[in-house]
């Protein structure tokens, strides 16, 4: 049987669910602005990719903030941490960025520990 939890519960869940797709998103977000070699934004010295990133990452930051009030934060830190594989996985997708095998047991270690530390 589940546990009985409240809304904020689950809305705390959704919090760091969005904790890691901002991160992510922020991380690709500012690869691709420091790629961009035309830097069309802010004082043409900035490429809005490098803005939205940023902006990315202030979401998260709030949305990190909230979670916290519903989790402890070793809780939320190992929750968050998955982020790592995330990016690594939206590097090779999305900027054709190479996972050797090396990268691949890294990847494992890092679901390993995860799993571990959440036990």
């Amino acid at each position: 049987m589940l546990p009985n939890y409240d809304n904020s519960h689950y809305l705390g869940i959704l919090a760091l669910a969005l904790v890691i797709v901002g991160n992510a998103a922020g991380n690709v977000l500012l690869k691709l602005g420091a790629s961009n070699q035309a830097a069309y934004g802010l004082f043409h010295f900035v490429a809005w990719q490098t803005i939205a990133g940023v902006a990315c990452f202030g979401s998260a930051i709030f949305f990190y903030a909230f979670a916290l009030k519903q989790f402890d934060l070793h809780t939320a830190q190992i929750v968050v941490s998955v982020q790592y594989v995330v990016v690594i996985l939206l590097a090779n997708q999305l900027l054709g960025e190479h996972i050797g095998h090396m990268q691949w047991f890294g990847i494992a270690l890092i679901a390993a520990g995860l799993y571990f530390c959440s036990r």
